[in-house]
């Protein structure tokens, strides 16, 4: 990298219509297929829902529940009555709190639900111009850039673009610290750093990545003698904590314990332990969790890669997202692996220099996106 290399990444009218279009007719054939596949599998409780309950399910019933109460302050859902709230960041809520209020259901908490729904849909779109400028910073290919509008459209787990969850936000945030790393340009580092650990508290882990790419661009000796370019970049590393560290604050204040948020994961289950306790556990088990198992052994075969192309940055920070969630846990592993900038780089990656690959892998994508909307739609938890 070098402080002196600016490549432009303004986007073209025919990328944005591009994009535009992309943008549409996923979400038409994910939402269409979806709620055809609701209609036609899906049986008792879960088939007769009403359309917003049927699409902001799971993580998203959760952030309604903050919008319409606040965080909670004892732990009072799901069937042992054993959870709270408190492990869910507060943007994404907030954001659909916004939105909430230009509509007027009679039920408010379709309100909440509608307006959790449009914010990640917009999200998602925010995501793909940002993304696209990441490519074009480290030139890649025309050919792979417009690959990855459509990769980005039919990634496998995109349903939860179209159902109120953080991970079009996430992405939007992450890849545009990395963005901005890559030029050099701090200020807006922090301010995405800062945005997107109050989106998923794994945001946090954006540190390091960032240090390592001021490292890169500037030296070692740079940070050790404090010149001004690197004080700059240890600037942006200490406001990316900032707005976490104010959520620990206010559960301090609000339940008594600032790390409820990673507290409250038991009521789900979740307990740190070895990682690879839970890929032999999924061997074992075979069905949904064998999926799960693999889906996460491919992701760190993805991270790897990243390893060997020398791309350390988003390969750490690929790492921790994946490796903190498996030491608790399979599910929802291919959820946080498709949630990740470093994930998609990655697989961009593989297109540049395999190009060969590119329809075959869209094709892919393409039909386990609807049969993965069809099956969260439906209720089903290996989706979650």
């Amino acid at each position: 990298m070098t402080t002196l290399s600016l490549p432009s990444i303004k986007i073209s009218q025919q990328e944005w219509l591009t994009i535009i279009f992309a943008v549409i007719v996923s979400r038409t054939v994910i939402y269409c297929l979806g709620l055809w596949g609701v209609a036609e599998f899906a049986s008792g409780h879960y088939a007769e829902q009403p359309l917003l309950q049927t699409i902001c399910r799971f993580d998203c019933v959760w952030f309604y529940r903050i919008i319409e109460n606040g965080y909670d302050l004892v732990p009072q859902w799901l069937s042992q009555k054993n959870a709270a709230n408190w492990a869910f960041m507060p943007l994404q809520p907030f954001i659909g709190w916004i939105f909430s209020k230009f509509f007027f259901f009679e039920n408010p908490i379709n309100n909440a639900r509608l307006g959790l729904v449009i914010a990640s849909n917009l999200a998602f779109l925010f995501s793909l111009p940002i993304i696209l400028m990441a490519l074009k910073q480290l030139n890649f290919s025309k050919a792979t850039q417009s690959a990855a509008i459509w990769l980005l459209c039919f990634s496998p787990y995109t349903v939860y673009s179209t159902a109120g969850y953080t991970e079009p936000l996430f992405i939007v945030f992450v890849t545009g610290v990395f963005l901005f790393s890559y030029r050099q340009q701090w200020g807006w580092v922090a301010i995405l750093g800062l945005l997107a650990a109050i989106t998923r508290n794994l945001g946090v882990f954006l540190v390091f990545p960032v240090l390592i790419i001021a490292i890169q661009h500037y030296g070692i000796n740079s940070f050790v003698r404090l010149k001004t370019p690197a004080l700059k970049a240890i600037s942006a590393i200490w406001v990316i904590p900032f707005g976490f560290f104010t959520y620990m604050a206010y559960l301090y204040f609000h339940v008594g314990d600032a790390l409820a948020f990673g507290h409250i994961q038991i009521a789900w289950g979740r307990q740190l332990t070895n990682p690879f306790h839970w890929l032999l556990y999924g061997f074992e088990t075979g069905g949904p969790k064998l999926y799960l198992a693999i889906m996460a052994i491919l992701a760190f075969i993805l991270n790897i890669y990243l390893v060997a192309r020398k791309y350390y940055a988003e390969a750490i920070f690929m790492f921790i997202c994946l490796i903190l969630p498996l030491s608790s846990n399979l599910n929802a592993m291919p959820r946080y692996a498709f949630g990740l900038y470093p994930t998609f780089f990655g697989l961009l990656l593989l297109i540049e220099r395999y190009p060969n690959i590119k329809t075959p892998m869209l094709c892919v994508f393409s039909a386990a996106s609807t049969f993965i909307a069809i099956g969260f739609y439906s209720h089903m938890m290996f989706t979650v």
